[in-house]
């Protein structure tokens, strides 16, 4: 994008949160709790547990991103209110967020930054570990117009919690956001509930899972998977599953070697069942970490020097922690053939309680009485 846009894809934004400061707040429009949603299955039932208690007083605000988990909750009769940014300006939904005790989000938001009455805004980020850098550990947000950089500047400043399933993410988050210590709550990754709850997967073994992450560029995610599909129809005696992310079309694979299998399984049913995982740069590993005993990884990354320049990379990743890297199909061949991605099982038990040392199963009891003492101190 040329300066002269991305200056003019500023002002549009400064004016869009300028007309919205000035909507005055609607008694129509009015709620306790606030959730922001952009990730589908990212609350392990809270959202249901919230509406449950505080019916027509708990809103959901739910991007299109959300809306297959947002139609069935408002058919459940969930209070949700599907955004476009319109809605919010237009139909002045913007009141609900002005008037709010709390607010939870999955993510950044600039209208946070509208939330002056919320005496908690709590993050619960969407992944349980991070591989990509972000916020301001991201070159790409350092060389963001001086508006973009204050507003920010201004959301991160909003949160009250910012939810951490380990003391490795939480540094992360503190580097990321330039927020203080005392923001970062140890308490755990709410979705991780999901995860140690579920039941075990009664679906066959799988040897091999590749699930990649999504690539901006259609070419480039296209080339990735060609690469892999390349090396996997050289190994023939193995059976590979192939998970791609609910952003890149089906289509986008024109033909399966006879040991490769395109699943539509939900993720989280796949990764318990995954012998080893091949990924790249996907939270998915962080996933998988939780739910295998021994995890076995390989980290296939033949675009990494585009990655490590942006948006880079944690160093963690970069120095091997995480499996092994390899960075194109001579050295996948390699590995998988060799079985090189097997490691001693204390490093990888190590590796993964590193990652998950509040993630216990009963996060979302936690999050719920964090919730509770905020609408408490609302009334004294």
């Amino acid at each position: 994008m040329s300066p002269l846009k991305v200056l003019l894809a500023t002002t549009v934004k400064e004016s869009y949160l300028g007309v919205m400061r000035l909507l005055p707040p609607s008694r129509r429009k009015q709620a306790t709790i606030v959730y922001y949603m952009t990730f589908a299955d990212n609350d392990a039932g809270l959202i249901q547990n919230l509406a449950g208690q505080f019916g027509q007083d708990f809103v959901v605000f739910a991007t299109p991103k959300a809306e297959p988990q947002a139609s069935a909750l408002a058919a459940s009769g969930v209070h949700v209110v599907l955004l476009g940014r319109s809605k919010l300006l237009l139909q002045n939904a913007i009141s609900y967020l002005k008037q709010a005790t709390v607010v939870i989000t999955d993510d950044y938001f600039p209208e946070l930054v509208l939330a002056k009455k919320a005496r908690g805004v709590i993050l619960l980020w969407h992944a349980n570990g991070a591989i990509k850098r972000f916020g301001w550990q991201d070159p790409a947000n350092r060389e963001r117009p001086a508006g973009d950089q204050r507003r920010f500047k201004q959301v991160y400043s909003r949160y009250t919690d910012i939810l951490t399933g380990s003391d490795t993410m939480g540094q992360i988050f503190q580097q990321s956001f330039a927020v203080p210590a005392s923001v970062i709550r140890p308490i755990g990754f709410l979705r991780s509930d999901t995860l140690v709850n579920a039941k075990p997967s009664d679906g066959a073994p799988i040897d091999f899972l590749y699930a990649p992450t999504y690539r901006d560029a259609p070419g480039e995610m296209q080339r990735v998977l060609q690469m892999a599909l390349h090396v996997f129809e050289r190994v023939k005696q193995h059976h590979f599953v192939i998970k791609l992310h609910p952003s890149v079309p089906h289509d986008i694979l024109l033909r399966l070697p006879d040991n490769v299998q395109v699943s539509q399984e939900s993720l989280n049913l796949l990764l318990d069942r995954s012998r080893v995982l091949i990924t790249d740069y996907s939270s998915t590993l962080f996933d998988y970490l939780l739910v295998r005993p021994h995890p076995q990884t390989i980290l296939f990354c033949p675009d990494l020097l585009s990655y490590q320049q942006k948006p880079g990379l944690q160093a963690s990743f970069e120095d091997g922690q995480m499996g092994p890297l390899v960075v194109d199909g001579a050295q996948l061949y390699d590995t998988i053939v060799r079985s090189r991605f097997g490691s001693d099982d204390t490093l990888t038990d190590a590796l993964a309680a590193r990652w998950n040392q509040y993630n216990d199963g009963h996060v979302k009891a936690r999050v719920t009485a964090l919730i509770q003492q905020y609408l408490t101190i609302n009334e004294k």
